[in-house]
């Protein structure tokens, strides 16, 4: 198994990948590495009157490991721990420097598994054992209980064990804190990536059911233009051969159009095996009828009207429609049972406004409204519009309630327009 943290894969488990360290902080560890060596060698220069060689070999050897305690933090407190073993066998006095062993107990727990840390705590609690049986620390017990010590040496192994065991916990206690972090992060993650693809399954069954409709929109309209080309035909007289021929060529060419625009949109339009046809495509015609369904859904939906919507194209009729349908769906969904439905038609462009009173939760952090977080329907409905070459603007009210505004050009086909809002 790998000693190098990263984030690539668990080491066991229980285990928490984490991220790989950067450069910033293997650089810190080297300085509390070398700053300790230092510091270790001072207070031993200083609080030993007579040093053997042996003494200041260990230094080195029991911190500079450090340096790598977050990196590789297994091979760190091996070293660690492997060199403090050597010295208490060899029976060289305990130092500052030996506190090494705590640091990198600690952190072998908390930036490893559960298993690599127990074993970590074995392989302390055979230090401290090691140590009571070679007098370790008996330059400190001599320190402390002067010429009386009996009890001292007890109670030292004792302490040196509750050291051991807090630096276990500790670090056990910072593993268990990495793991719930990087759950909630995972989650978030996880919930971040089905609701991307929610919206781009709801996106793509969208564009699927616009074009089954434009099938039938622009399928209507061809066969009427031949239709009256063939019609046209028949009722000329017979010297009229120029017009003819003209109207032959729009009957030829109307029903190549139909042939093709069936085979592309053919995939698309597929039903299922068993399932019923299509019915054919609403349009304004039909606003009526689905205000007054709302209404018996226990909504309070008023409709207001301005302009002649009679004469819009099909297209812009059946996208205009699908937005107060959508919107309608959202005001019940979200508990907006008062609707103000508005259609204002100008000479270039139709205006279509929903407005519904549902609930907009506050947020805790800044008191205001919260934004509402991206909703797959006026996800498509948004697409709709664009393919007509309007724009949408989609948002909480700022005295409460929510908004759906869709400005279409009366002609549908013109370039999208990139202005849209933000879908609930």
């Amino acid at each position: 198994m790998p000693d190098r943290v990263s984030s690539t894969a668990p080491t066991g488990a229980g285990d928490t990948a984490v991220p790989a360290l950067p450069r910033s902080a293997q650089l810190s560890d080297l300085a509390l590495a070398v700053l300790l060596t230092g510091l270790s060698a001072v207070l031993l220069k200083v609080l030993s009157a007579g040093l053997d060689p042996a003494d200041w070999v260990f230094v080195p050897l029991v911190v500079l490991p450090l340096a790598l305690r977050r990196s590789r933090p297994r091979l760190a407190a091996a070293l660690v721990v492997g060199a403090t073993l050597v010295q208490a066998a060899l029976a060289v006095p305990i130092g500052f420097h030996d506190a090494a062993v705590l640091l990198a107990l600690g952190t072998l727990g908390g930036w490893t598994d559960r298993r690599t840390g127990l074993l970590g705590l074995a392989a302390g609690l055979l230090l401290v054992a090691v140590g009571a049986a070679r007098g370790f620390w008996g330059y400190l017990d001599r320190r402390l209980g002067g010429a009386d010590l009996t009890a001292v040496p007890a109670l030292s192994t004792a302490g040196a064990a509750v050291l051991v065991v807090a630096a276990w916990a500790f670090g056990e206690q910072a593993r268990r804190a990495r793991e719930g972090d990087m759950a909630v992060r995972q989650r978030a993650d996880q919930l971040e990536r089905e609701r991307s693809q929610l919206a781009e399954l709801s996106a793509a069954a969208e564009r699927t059911r616009i074009a089954r409709e434009m099938h039938d929109v622009v399928a209507h309209g061809l066969t009427v233009m031949v239709v009256q080309a063939d019609g046209a035909a028949y009722t000329l007289p017979p010297d009229a051969d120029t017009a003819r021929t003209a109207l032959a060529q729009i009957a030829t060419t109307g029903r190549t159009a139909l042939q093709e625009m069936r085979q592309l949109l053919g995939l698309l339009r597929a039903e299922d095996a068993g399932s019923a046809p299509a019915a054919p495509a609403p349009g304004l015609q039909r606003l009526d009828a689905l205000v007054a369904e709302a209404r018996a859904a226990g909504a309070d939906v008023t409709l207001a009207t301005d302009g002649d919507l009679s004469t819009l194209s099909d297209l812009t009729s059946l996208t205009a429609y699908r937005v107060v349908q959508e919107s309608l769906t959202n005001a019940r969904r979200h508990g907006g049972h008062v609707v103000a439905v508005t259609l204002r038609r100008t000479d270039e462009e139709l205006l279509v406004s929903v407005e519904d009173s549902g609930r907009n939760p506050a947020d805790p952090a800044t008191g205001a409204p919260a934004a509402p977080s991206p909703g797959v329907g006026l996800t498509g409905l948004r697409e709709r519009v664009t393919a007509t070459g309007g724009r949408t603007r989609v948002g909480p009210l700022p005295g409460g309630g929510f908004a759906v505004t869709a400005w279409m050009p009366v002609s549908a086909g013109g370039a999208p327009d990139s202005r849209d809002g933000v879908a609930r």
